[in-house]
């Protein structure tokens, strides 16, 4: 086991070759003054490492002899929910990509030389520092298997890919609607599963760039996303509203951006960081216990969401959100949107666009924000407005929101993904 006085953090590498097992050795040996190596020659040689050994990252190849990487991850996720998994392999195909899918948080492809793999372990340690002492939480996230999609819309995914004539248009604006399936194909299409040269941020661009057949795989076989049998509840979370929320404040993100002339591709991104701000509440859930907890909390103090998460976790659902976000790869200008969507003057970029956007459409919807003033002002961080000197945007972004929702925009029929 690892003593006290060894602070260091512990990745694994898994790899069946002995020359693969010693070229990381040889590549890695700068990093052993910040990380605790261990290598691995098969699954079952992992797994003792891993019962012996506190580990916070694992790095395994694809195609071993026995236990491949999958199924090694499979069970790494089940016993210890803790850990970062990564599939480092150059052998993809497409049956495997769909089995990685639902077990590997992101995928390295070979060869991949010293400082690809250097900053990605640093910064998903980033990651795992900021969530330190809070185990709970990231046991919670990183096991995570999948999230529950809106059944409607997820019954209109089903029925296109049944259809004679699938429009993959149709279901790349289906997709963008849902908080659970958008956050997916994100991740998906921006690993190295699939080979793609550049990120990703768009959901119905995703779609494309996948092809027919990968999203059928996906939804059909792999079954990448579910949905709930009996109603619309989540352990006492309505998707449905939490769906219409995350809608309008997409809608009203996007028109601001649109209000500023700011570039129709970043426009569609405040569009994404809305549906997905949320998302967060739902990772928490999974956290035995707590959905009643904070339905006791909330009620004895009369406290918000927020403050309630906060006393009974160390950290919010907006936080929760944009670490599985960036757990997942999903581009950083969209996750760290999400982060910080309720502080943005806590954000290490603080002038993004998408940042700005997002945080003042939060405070439009939901509140009642954009029929009261007062109510609006309250709820927006004053402090980083007049720190961008925005004050003079807050009238023009107050009547925008009043006019998208008397038209009618936060209705899914009237969304367009120009």
């Amino acid at each position: 086991m690892r003593g006290d006085s060894d602070l260091r953090k512990a990745i694994l590498f898994v790899d069946d070759e002995v020359n693969v097992i010693q070229s990381l050795k040889r590549i890695t040996r700068e990093m052993r003054s910040e990380w605790n190596m261990f290598f691995a020659g098969s699954g079952e040689k992992a797994l003792q490492i891993l019962s012996q050994n506190r580990t916070e990252i694992i790095i395994s190849d694809m195609r071993m002899p026995g236990m491949d990487g999958a199924e090694l991850l499979q069970k790494v996720r089940d016993r210890f929910p803790h850990m970062i998994r990564i599939v480092l392999s150059g052998y993809f195909k497409r049956e495997n990509n769909l089995r990685l899918a639902k077990v590997a948080h992101q995928c390295l492809a070979k060869p991949c030389d010293i400082n690809t793999l250097k900053s990605c372990i640093e910064r998903l340690s980033m990651l795992q520092q900021r969530f330190s002492g809070k185990e709970k939480v990231v046991a919670a996230v990183n096991s995570i298997r999948d999230l529950p999609s809106l059944p409607g819309l997820y019954k209109l995914i089903v029925q296109e890919l049944e259809s004679p004539e699938i429009s993959l248009k149709k279901i790349g604006e289906v997709i963008a609607q849902d908080i659970a399936m958008s956050a997916r194909i994100l991740q998906i299409v921006n690993s190295a599963f699939f080979g793609l040269p550049r990120k990703v941020t768009l959901p119905w661009q995703a779609v494309t760039l996948l092809g027919l057949e990968i999203i059928k795989g996906l939804v059909l076989g792999a079954q990448i996303f579910t949905t709930l049998e009996k109603g619309l509840k989540y352990k006492g979370l309505s998707l449905y509203k939490l769906w219409k929320h995350s809608v309008a404040v997409g809608v009203t993100a996007r028109e601001i951006a649109r209000s500023e002339a700011i570039g129709s591709k970043t426009a569609e991104e405040c569009f994404v960081a809305g549906i997905l701000h949320d998302i967060g509440k739902i990772l928490l859930l999974k956290i035995p216990g707590y959905p009643q907890q904070l339905e006791g909390f909330i009620y004895e103090k009369q406290c918000s969401c927020s403050i309630a998460e906060q006393e009974l976790l160390g950290t919010t659902h907006a936080e929760v959100g944009g670490y599985l976000l960036e757990l997942w790869g999903i581009p950083g200008n969209i996750a760290g949107a999400v982060a910080h969507h309720h502080h943005p003057g806590e954000a290490e970029d603080k002038r993004s666009s998408i940042l700005t956007c997002l945080h003042v459409a939060n405070s439009l919807i939901g509140r009642e924000a954009a029929l009261d003033e007062d109510a609006f002002f309250h709820v927006l961080d004053m402090q980083y407005i007049r720190e961008l000197k925005l004050e003079s945007k807050l009238a023009k972004w107050l009547e925008c929101c009043r006019k998208i929702e008397k038209e009618g925009m936060f209705q899914s029929k009237h969304l367009s993904f120009q």
